[in-house]
């Protein structure tokens, strides 16, 4: 499910809102088929413990953290997983008719990460609790936690997103940093972490500031300079070392990010130590 998709289907779509109910199901219990609400499509929030919902043959694992989009009369069955009794709130709205077909997400289900949300948490109790007030003025209220709540969720799952990315960056780093010795490629890392050549460049980038190829040839050159200095290897030694097969392209590259080629860099680098020996 793109989520694009999703932010804009709450985004954009004539939500109303209906009503908030709290159910449970009893720990160790295999409950009997059932049906998603008739009319309405509701958001389901886990409260306490955990259990799997199949909706329309899809197995989902519910726990706090993880909200169910359902839309309405969908076949649905409820297996708690633990000893706890499993307890949750959904939210259920509507969309006028002729809107339906605007949105099919409405009559979809999916899931939406949020995370440990303690402020999502609070709103939700709010609208439970002030649900339950009779009035006018506070089914309003309602409706206004409500769509603080629609606002929130989608926050919450872009932040979570972009920890992911965050981390699963720092986790590319750590590979291309073991492994720039081989004859490794953007391509190789992409593959490693079953991403998407275009999808990697384009976080990668976000993130760093360069691209996957640009940070490997950095690496590379920078480790090939310490070489040049530190040691005796001959220069064509040197680019199997970091990765380069072909010497003459790792010369070319050289020269290209330091304005010196290998050789040159050697000899000045020499030069200044011997200068600075006096």
């Amino acid at each position: 499910m793109n989520m694009s998709q999703i932010i804009d289907f709450y985004t954009l779509a004539p939500i109303t809102f209906v009503d908030v109910i709290t159910n449970k199901f009893l720990a160790k219990k295999s409950e009997k088929k059932l049906k998603t609400t008739s009319n309405v499509c509701g958001l389901i929030f886990p409260l306490i413990g955990t259990a799997n919902f199949i909706i329309g043959g899809e197995k989902y694992e519910l726990e706090k953290g993880h909200i169910i989009h359902a839309g309405p009369n969908l076949d649905l069955q409820v297996n708690v997983t633990n000893n706890m009794v499993f307890e949750y709130a959904v939210i259920h709205f509507t969309l006028p008719k002729e809107e339906m077909t605007n949105f099919p997400l409405y009559n979809s289900h999916f899931t939406i990460k949020v995370g440990n949300n303690i402020k999502l948490d609070g709103m939700l109790n709010q609208l439970i609790q002030n649900f339950v007030i009779p009035g006018g003025l506070s089914f309003l209220q309602s409706k206004v936690i409500c769509l603080s709540i629609l606002e929130e969720m989608l926050l919450s799952h872009k932040r979570l997103m972009r920890k992911a990315e965050k981390e699963n960056i720092s986790a590319i780093i750590d590979y291309i940093q073991q492994n720039y010795n081989k004859q490794l490629t953007a391509i190789d890392v992409a593959n490693y972490f079953n991403i998407e050549r275009r999808k990697l460049t384009y976080l990668f980038e976000k993130q760093m500031g360069v691209t996957p190829n640009e940070y490997l040839t950095n690496l590379r050159i920078q480790k090939s300079g310490l070489l040049l200095r530190t040691s005796n290897l001959s220069i064509a030694e040197i680019a199997e070392r970091v990765g380069y097969s072909d010497y003459f392209y790792f010369s070319r590259m050289f020269k290209k990010m330091t304005s010196f080629s290998p050789s040159d860099f050697r000899k000045h680098m020499k030069d200044e130590n011997n200068d600075a020996s006096y």
